[in-house]
């Protein structure tokens, strides 16, 4: 084994580790919309903590990719960080859709859909 390959694996398993450290919240409880009539109030509270501690998560993995190095961080642990984030993104974007379908329009500072990461940088070549 080359000491580039436990470099690297020791590295990676660093970076995925702290990323770890970023807690998915758990998923909201959206139910259908012929339930929630009159009783939208712990739906909506759910929700909104639901929408929060994605865009905390959203921040964590973020940070993680800046504390990983930003630009200069390796291709694959950049790859993760992005993909994280980004599927965290496209969750928060169905939570939001489910939620003014079945309950209505959302409070817009609590609900509002982490922002995605950049791609990452295409190295020079």
């Amino acid at each position: 084994m080359g000491i580039t390959t436990i470099v690297s694996a020791g590295l990676l398993c660093a970076v995925a580790g702290s990323a770890l450290a970023c807690d998915l919240p758990k998923l909201a409880v959206i139910p259908q919309k012929a339930l929630i009539v009159g009783n939208d109030g712990p739906v909506r509270l759910a929700a909104n903590a639901y929408f929060t501690a994605m865009q905390a998560y959203a921040a964590c993995i973020q940070q993680e990719l800046v504390a990983a190095g930003g630009d200069s961080t390796p291709d694959l642990v950049k790859r993760i960080l992005v993909s994280r984030n980004n599927t965290a993104v496209a969750e928060a974007e169905f939570m939001m859709k489910l939620f003014e379908t079945n309950v209505g329009p959302a409070d817009p500072a609590a609900a509002a859909p982490p922002a995605a990461a950049p791609p990452p940088a295409t190295p020079a070549r």
